[in-house]
């Protein structure tokens, strides 16, 4: 796993929604794309994100979905990763901020996606070097 990088695991541009956005329309944007996150971002800044993990925490404590997505979210600390590192480290700091999402950026700090734990564990290497049959060929999905 060390030797693929986190760029393999992009494929689409991450969703964004800007900041005042309320919660409820953004959970909605997740459930019409299939996805566990959003970012925030302020023009073309990202400055959060909202996970799946912070809806399942606004319901059990009564929030107000109308609330704005960066109150309920993740908002001003956002953890990133290059997309030329290695998957190990983004398992790495998943692990030790327990997380499930990380923003990836380029070069130049411009976000060029979002993976998920789910994305890591579904890396064909990874599957590849966990398996009890090592040339066995894993099909990906949930």
């Amino acid at each position: 796993m060390s030797q693929v990088k986190v760029k393999v695991l992009i494929n689409k541009s991450p969703l964004k929604v800007p900041v005042g956005t309320k919660t409820l329309d953004a959970v909605k944007l997740m459930a019409q794309n299939n996805v566990g996150s959003v970012l925030i971002v302020d023009g073309d800044k990202p400055v959060g994100i909202f996970t799946e993990r912070d809806l399942l925490k606004a319901v059990a404590k009564g929030e107000d979905l109308n609330k704005p997505v960066e109150k309920l979210g993740t908002y001003g600390k956002l953890i990133t990763i290059r997309e030329d590192e290695p998957l190990s480290n983004a398992a790495r700091l998943m692990h030790q901020y327990d997380i499930r999402h990380l923003v990836v950026v380029d070069g130049k700090d411009k976000v060029v996606g979002v993976i998920s734990i789910r994305d890591i564990i579904s890396e064909k290497h990874l599957l590849s070097a966990i398996s009890a049959k090592p040339d066995e060929e894993w099909v990906g999905g949930d």
